[in-house]
């Protein structure tokens, strides 16, 4: 006998394939902030500027997330997961350890901190706080992020004194 379609297990698993959860509006003033998820994939798609990134994920009730990251601020630390740190003798944001993209089981946590002046428009910033899957060793983490620096070939911190941060680039 034919199943019903209403049975078919294929209908849920078509839907969570395309369902990458609600969107976060970070300027949207009942939107949670910061809002903390575990990641669990990352997906790309358009928008009216171009090709982008999605970072996907769960809160901790379970409600499924999309985080646009789209901002050179979010792109920094999320996919090319750059730690900066201030140095004031140079006047710049000085990159002290790479973690690269955020991993499936990391919890991330990112908070919207108002929009910045740049040189020739404003643009949104971020603070951006990543931890590990459970049970991985952030040593682990480290020693990976360590042999990637290294492979760039220096060991040294790499300083910008670029203020302007553009929105899509």
């Amino acid at each position: 006998m034919m199943t019903s379609l209403a049975q078919d297990g294929r209908f849920d698993e078509a839907e969570a394939d395309v369902d990458h959860g609600a969107p976060w509006m970070f300027r949207d003033p009942d939107a949670p902030n910061p809002l903390t998820i575990e990641a669990t994939d990352w997906s790309a798609g358009f928008t009216k500027l171009g090709e982008a990134e999605w970072l996907n994920g769960l809160d901790r009730d379970g409600k499924r997330w999309s985080v646009l990251v789209g901002s050179l601020v979010l792109k920094k630390r999320l996919v090319e997961g750059l730690v900066e740190e201030w140095d004031n003798d140079r006047g710049a944001f000085g990159v002290v350890e790479t973690l690269g993209r955020v991993k499936p089981g990391e919890v991330v946590s990112i908070k919207y901190v108002g929009d910045r002046e740049g040189a020739q428009y404003d643009y949104p910033d971020f603070r951006v706080s990543r931890k590990p899957p459970a049970g991985a060793m952030g040593t682990e983490m480290r020693e990976q992020a360590t042999a990637a620096e290294a492979h760039v070939g220096s060991d040294r911190p790499r300083f910008s004194d670029d203020d302007d941060i553009a929105f899509g680039a």
